[in-house]
């Protein structure tokens, strides 16, 4: 029996040898003990056998060693069954673990930023190796045990040093920098970078850096600042003068065609008031047309004197949030040729009336022909023929207007039937071959007893140039359309139903839903409990409030809820009415970090709208340019 006991304490040691060591040692010291003192009992017995009058002894013995033998064994199942426990658990822990592991490495490994460890003498001690590769053209074995400022642009590196040293002296996290580091292809790379001290962090013992890549942003920005210089460009080299006023009356800007009217530099002007510094235009139609403007919301358009100068204006103002802007034209020529022709005969006196570059007679003979009657010498510098080449053509519509627009004029020729005034937009041809565009004001004389237009009098103005800023205006419009698609933050805009107008991919990867999917559609990211305060701020926003880093609860197109900051402002149309609001939106987490983000998000916001999107009146047809 003695023999069959030791046979199981050796069994019960082999099972706790497959235990983790910690447990192991809990056990294998009981075990011992159990080993030695059945030892020691088998040693007395063989004692006992050698006297036949301890015979009754040891039965005795036996008999107890017995109860003692099956108290152990019991003792011993029970602890088999809370190893066998112990282990099942460990098996599972250490299961988790390695799964927990496993996705913090695929984590690090497939995130968009880059994640290093230096040490405190600023070697690196490991990096998520594929975000490196992607980010920089670098892989991990060339990088581990080397510096991290290697590589770094030389007019960065004071940047990198003092930042580095900065967080070697304190724990935690510090303001995000940015600096450029060059790519395995030689190229530089933008990256804004957040380091966070955890050397006091055994299980870091490190410093953490994670960089992001913002080349794409930088570029974006530099493109947009490009396209802002050339819109100031446009407007200073425009032949009409304009300004800015803000609220107050103050100039905020004034293009070079205003200084040479005014003759004053813009130096001079800029912050001071209009009134103070031209007293003669208070209380005259340029002050009550202004005023008007900017009390009723209406865009205004006049022609005033000015006589501190002794010239004539033709002023178009449009109203806006921050103030007034104004366009300008000196009209003393044509106001001057306008009373040169009220003292000349009749056919002067219409022509009085208009706005030109050059002016025109024609006689319409019953043959329904053309015969140039006069024509003033300005029509020869613009398309190049003599009036005697027109009068001995037959008339200007064949040989001077543009085929795609003959079809236009012929039409309204055909729908004449009485004296009236007409006005028309389009394309000549010059002797030269090269395009032009009119704008045409002409007088229909009518013959009642005829029955037919017998004369027409007409004055040209060359638009050429003003298409040309249209033109350009419309390619700005473009570009900064992309710019709202290539943007990292989700930019949505809907219309005063709450219709999604913009969806650009940035709100794709936020919320899951594709551009199509929700464009002409409700909004579907507000979940049902968000309602009422979704509605409230878009009501604020239809009123021309803007809301700044306001923190909201969305909805994902997969059901799930996510924690976002808005910034919003509301999309004005060509009128200058609200017609809905745009909002930019971030992840909270994309947020979080950053010192002072609201200012820093609102200093993007600025430098993503062009200053004369708040002060230029755009025409209908680039409605979005003036709203992104």
């Amino acid at each position: 029996m003695m023999q069959n006991v030791l046979k199981h304490v050796r069994e019960l040691q082999g099972h706790i040898e497959q235990l983790p060591v910690d447990k192991q040692a809990i056990l294998t010291s009981s075990v011992e003990q159990l080993s030695v003192s059945l030892q020691e009992l088998a040693a007395e017995f063989q004692s006992l056998l050698l006297s036949k009058q301890a015979q009754a002894k040891l039965e005795r013995i036996n008999s107890n060693l017995d109860i003692k033998v099956s108290q152990q064994a019991a003792s011993i199942r029970h602890l088999e069954q809370q190893l066998e426990q112990s282990h099942i658990l460990y098996r599972k822990v250490t299961q988790a673990l390695t799964k927990g592991e496993s996705r913090l490495q695929s984590l690090l490994q497939n995130s968009s930023d880059l994640m290093t460890i230096i040490e405190a003498n600023g070697r690196i001690r490991d990096q998520n190796s594929i975000a490196a590769e992607r980010m920089l053209g670098y892989n991990l074995e060339q990088r581990i045990g080397e510096f991290q400022d290697d590589f770094i642009h030389p007019d960065d590196l004071p940047v990198w040093q003092a930042y580095f040293a900065k967080l070697l002296k304190q724990p935690g996290i510090a303001p995000p920098v940015e600096y450029r580091k060059r790519h395995a292809n030689g190229s530089w790379v933008y990256l804004e970078v957040i380091g966070n001290n955890l050397l006091h962090d055994s299980s870091i013992n490190g410093i953490v850096i994670n960089s992001r890549d913002i080349t794409e942003r930088k570029f974006s920005a530099a493109a947009l600042e490009k396209s802002q210089k050339q819109i100031v460009n446009i407007l200073e080299k425009i032949t009409d003068g304009f300004y800015v006023l803000n609220r107050q009356w103050q100039f905020t800007y004034l293009n070079a065609k205003a200084e040479q009217s005014w003759q004053r530099g813009r130096q001079e002007l800029i912050g001071k008031n209009i009134w103070d510094e031209f007293p003669d235009t208070a209380d005259t139609i340029f002050s009550k047309q202004f005023y008007r403007a900017v009390s009723e919301n209406v865009n205004v358009k006049f022609e005033g004197y000015y006589p501190q100068l002794n010239i004539w204006f033709e002023v178009e103002a449009y109203p806006s949030e921050e103030g007034l802007s104004v366009f300008f034209q000196n009209i003393t020529d044509r106001k001057n040729t306008e009373d040169a022709l009220r003292a000349s005969e009749s056919r002067y006196r219409i022509l009085s009336q208009m706005t030109s570059d050059f002016a025109y007679s024609f006689k319409v003979l019953p043959d329904n022909t053309w015969a140039c009657e006069w024509m003033t010498e300005a029509f020869t510098k613009i398309t190049g023929y003599t009036p005697q080449e027109i009068a001995t053509s037959g008339g200007l519509q064949f040989d001077c207007i543009h085929p795609d627009d003959l079809e236009m004029l012929v039409e309204q020729m055909q729908l004449r039937s009485s004296s009236r005034k007409e006005v028309s937009e389009y394309r000549i041809v010059t002797k030269s071959g090269e395009i032009r565009w009119l704008w045409d004001c002409r007088q229909v004389v009518w013959d009642e007893v005829e029955n037919r237009a017998v004369g027409l009098y007409g004055a040209c103005q060359d638009i050429t140039q003003h298409k040309l800023v249209q033109a350009k205006l419309c390619e700005t419009n473009q570009v900064l359309q992309g710019l709202i698609k290539a943007l990292p933050l989700a930019v949505v805009g809907v219309d005063s139903n709450a219709l999604v107008t913009v969806w650009n991919s940035a709100a794709e990867r936020v919320f899951g839903w594709k551009e199509s999917e929700v464009v002409g559609e409700l909004l579907p990211i507000v979940p049902s409990d968000e309602n009422v305060d979704f509605y409230a701020m878009f009501q604020s926003e239809l009123a021309g409030e803007t809301q700044v880093a306001r923190e909201s609860r969305r909805r994902r197109k997969d059901g799930s809820s996510i924690d976002v900051c808005i910034w919003t402002a509301p999309m004005r149309d060509a009128e200058g009415l609200t017609s809905g609001s745009i909002k930019i939106v971030s992840e909270i987490s994309e947020v979080n970090g950053m010192e002072e983000n609201t200012g820093w998000l609102q200093s993007r916001r600025d430098r993503l709208e062009p200053f004369w999107a708040r002060y230029v009146k755009l025409p209908a047809g680039m409605k979005n340019l003036q709203t992104t």
